[in-house]
């Protein structure tokens, strides 16, 4: 197979109640008079025609209004916190857009290149995404740790002609963390994916409800968008083999972990039936072979006329072809490209390069990159910044396969075992850890065989990702990086508080916290607990459960599927012996951490 031609550059409101206009700094003399602040553009929309692009930063929870005929900021307009996306309503003035830190959807209203919010409203705790139905009337957002979705009406303010405000209409609780979302014209069903494994919810927006559950063979779903003709949803996402080993051979091979451009059939996605059923009549196309791998596919945009662009995040590159299944051009772009707009006559794609601060803008019919506009000065990287870029970056391993980001999503773990040499040797898949909260729990793997984190980055990118011998300093970067790195605040649970109280008790009560002890919940040793893995290995060392109710499999090597399974069905540790009230009370506990 050719190599995909690699096409390269041609050239180089300050809130204090619902409705307030939203601080605008000028950028009439250019991008030099904005504030020197990391921006972090991570959504994108077009409006007026398309002779503006608006970019929601997800860093400095600003609006950066784009003239895009003259390729430059004309303004940049503080809304919020920390934005995780923006969608442009039919109406042409109203905007919707998400304020990941604040747990808001904001409301905000556009006007010859100025922006004000009009609205906001409190939605479930770490809001990632939204979609508009019903012609823009209601809208639905994902909250990716709260594992909800909150449905929200926009209703035209009285007297008429007065503008809109947001009701909450309702809410769903999903079995899995959701992110991704898409929704068909007609407004219902709305398609939610999984924000690191493989599972797709059909919901319908009206009732409010769970309308099928299905698994994908995949993880780490970053893209996914309807044809126009709305016969297929398209999916972007990785596969990662368990059966496969980090040996070079496998990595080299692309036995180890794929990326993939899935297309599914609208009627299989609606018709009941099993997992393997959802695959009936769809397609799969690798986004990269042996030599120019792909990793970290993620937003996917479609033109009028059937040309598709999906971001390789991890190699900062998009891909495009003429049509589903054709031919790729590799395009170089910014550092991950998070999010695509394509230019309302098709002729150019906007860019998001949410690590660079930048939005790239392609030629779509030749693939030239003749522009790219900074959103405006940032400050010096610290090195938690520089290890947050090579996290994300598959140019880290051989090939290009994967990043870090691969298979610990977000920071988190993507649920799924690796045969890795974490262990010490091959044959006995484990599971993938959170990092999250990672630099308290030494030491590292589940043997408890590295005492330094900075030697487990060092060994990852070596015998995992099978990549060059990482400098000194790009170790210590990666390690600030993963220093940085949190769980999501406690208080997330649904479950009632006596039943956390009472399960705290069975917490103590069984001595749990000889293994894991607050507050980090785990111990610098290990332990035997009954288990033993294919390679005969009995003692391991206790991840920490913090955040251990976001989690999708359990145990080392993932045999028990949720937290009830542990006890109920593994009788962890050695045999123990709980009642059902025990069971759920010390659940509620722990998905409370």
């Amino acid at each position: 197979m050719t190599p995909p031609t690699i096409l390269r550059a041609m050239g180089a409101l300050g809130l204090a109640g619902l409705v307030m206009m939203a601080s605008a700094a000028s950028a009439a003399d250019g991008p030099g008079s904005l504030a020197r602040r990391l921006r972090r553009p991570v959504a994108l929309a077009i409006v007026d025609g398309g002779k503006t692009v608006l970019a929601a930063n997800g860093k400095s929870g600003s609006l950066s209004i784009v003239d895009a005929d003259n390729r430059r900021v004309v303004a940049e307009c503080d809304i919020g916190r920390g934005l995780s996306d923006l969608v442009a309503l039919p109406d042409g003035r109203h905007l919707l857009a998400v304020d990941r830190i604040a747990g808001e959807l904001l409301l905000v209203e556009y006007r010859d290149r100025s922006v004000r919010v009009a609205g906001r409203v409190a939605v479930a705790p770490d809001p990632v995404r939204v979609v508009a139905i019903e012609g823009g009337s209601m809208a639905v957002v994902a909250s990716t740790w709260s594992r909800r979705l909150t449905f929200v009406r926009l209703k035209p303010r009285a007297p008429e002609g007065a503008g809109l405000e947001l009701m909450i209409a309702g809410s769903l609780d999903l079995p899995f963390s959701p992110r991704e979302m898409a929704a068909f014209d007609g407004g219902a069903p709305v398609v939610v994916a999984d924000a690191f494994g493989g599972r797709l919810a059909v919901v319908d927006p009206y009732r409010r409800a769970l309308e099928s559950l299905r698994t994908l063979p995949a993880h780490n779903i970053r893209g996914m968008v309807f044809s126009p003709d709305g016969r297929t949803l398209l999916v972007a996402h990785q596969v990662l083999s368990r059966l496969a080993r980090t040996t070079f051979d496998d990595v080299h091979w692309g036995q180890l972990i794929r990326n993939h451009l899935r297309v599914l059939r609208v009627e299989s996605l609606l018709k009941p039936g099993p997992d393997a059923a959802l695959l009936d009549g769809g397609r799969l196309f690798d986004l990269g072979d042996v030599g120019y791998a792909a990793g970290d596919p993620g937003a996917i945009a479609i033109s009028r006329r059937g040309e598709v662009i999906v971001a390789l995040e991890g190699m900062d590159e998009i891909a495009l072809s003429a049509g589903v299944g054709e031919g790729a051009h590799r395009i170089v772009v910014g550092r991950r490209p998070s999010a695509v707009a394509i230019s309302p006559d098709g002729v150019l794609a906007y860019v998001a390069d949410s690590l660079d601060n930048t939005i790239s803008v392609v030629v779509m019919a030749t693939g030239q990159r003749p522009s790219t506009i900074a959103l405006g000065p940032r400050p010096e990287l610290t090195s938690a910044d520089r290890g947050e870029r090579l996290f994300s970056s598959a140019r880290l391993s051989h090939d290009g396969w994967m990043s870090c980001q691969s298979c610990h999503t977000d920071g988190h773990t993507n649920g799924l075992a690796c045969d890795t040499l974490g262990d010490g040797s091959y044959g006995a898949p484990k599971q993938v850890p959170s990092l999250l909260g990672v630099a308290t729990t030494g030491p590292w793997t589940w043997t408890a065989s590295m005492a330094r984190l900075d030697d487990q980055v060092r060994k990852s990118i070596l015998t995992t990702m099978r990549g060059t011998k990482p400098s000194d300093d790009q170790v210590a970067d990666l390690t600030a990086y993963l220093a940085a790195l949190e769980p999501p605040s406690p208080g997330l649970a649904k479950a009632i508080p006596d039943a956390i109280t009472r399960g705290r008790g069975v917490f103590t009560a069984r001595k749990c916290a000889s293994c894991h002890e607050p507050p980090t919940y785990t111990t610098p040793r290990k332990y035997d607990v009954g288990l033993a893995d294919e390679a005969g290995n009995r003692e391991f060392n206790p991840p920490s459960l913090r955040a251990v109710g976001r989690r999708d499999a359990f145990l080392h090597d993932g045999r028990a599927r949720s937290l009830r399974d542990v006890f109920a069905a593994e009788h962890h540790p050695r045999g123990l012996e709980l009642s059902p009230r025990e069971i759920d009370d010390l659940v509620a506990f722990l998905e409370s951490l």
